[in-house]
């Protein structure tokens, strides 16, 4: 049998209001460290903080298990790729060249076996998004980003989340924009990918259309949920009982759309 590989996404560790914090790191820690041990290669599809900025010679000094063993583990062997979201788009250096992990500061193609899976974090996917796309082209601007770090770390990381926040509180629910996502995986899955994988929603959905799959991650705040592909077998699972969290909704009617 192949080794298995993992996609999670959405953890949010650090978000103001959530008061399981530190019991939500240490399932990430457990999770980590079981499928390391069984050879898994994992993808983190972004937003595993809930604000990440990296000035030249300062990161965010919480969570620092969670980031101790992301060390530890890729010092061992295992493979963990990192995915930029839309809650950590300013990762720089630190991941990889201190982690060790494989950073993607965006959407990837991902081989495994003989099959092809398209992964992306999916903000700025739909419609609706395109303020936000706007946005995302000054945040991650290089003068801009710049500039920034001459804001003290203490005060640009304080207004970072206070934005953060602000933004998720007044934002429309992701899922209500289900249709355009699927839309994204349809001409995806139809350019000839297996599999269309993304996260941002926080709703967990597992899809098949002409034997092609569309999964959404859901997230590690209430699902906690993650997708698992071990040879031709795709399944959205749950932690820590690694059972079965979605079963597969075929989606006959587009069918004809990838044919």
């Amino acid at each position: 049998m192949s080794h298995p590989v993992l996609f999670f996404s959405d953890v949010h560790i650090g978000a103001p209001g959530l008061s399981d914090d530190r019991e939500r790191e240490q399932k990430v820690i457990k999770f980590l460290e079981y499928y390391a041990s069984n050879n898994a290669e994992i993808y983190i599809v972004g937003d595993l903080f809930e604000f990440w900025f990296e000035y030249k010679e300062v990161i965010p000094n919480k969570n620092i298990s969670l980031l101790a063993c992301l060390h530890r583990l890729a010092s061992d062997g295992t493979a963990i790729h990192y995915m930029r979201g839309n809650h950590d788009l300013w990762i720089n250096f630190f991941f990889s060249d201190e982690l060790g992990l494989h950073v993607h500061k965006n959407a990837t193609s991902v081989a495994i076996g003989d099959k092809r899976f398209y992964v992306t974090h999916g903000d700025g996917l739909a419609e609706q998004d395109s303020g936000y796309r706007f946005l995302k082209r000054i945040f991650t601007n290089k003068v801009n980003v710049k500039l920034y770090r001459w804001l003290h770390p203490d005060i640009g990381i304080r207004i970072a989340k206070k934005f953060s926040q602000v933004s998720r509180d007044q934002g429309a629910p992701d899922y209500a924009w289900e249709s355009q996502y699927r839309d994204k995986a349809l001409v995806k899955l139809a350019e000839g990918y297996d599999g269309f994988i993304m996260g941002h929603t926080h709703w967990p959905m597992h899809e098949i259309i002409a034997h092609k799959h569309y999964i959404n991650l859901g997230d590690w705040i209430t699902h906690f949920s993650y997708c698992e592909v071990v040879d031709d077998v795709v399944s959205l699972k749950h932690w820590p009982t690694k059972e079965i969290y979605r079963q597969p909704v075929v989606r006959s009617e587009f069918d004809h759309l990838l044919k």
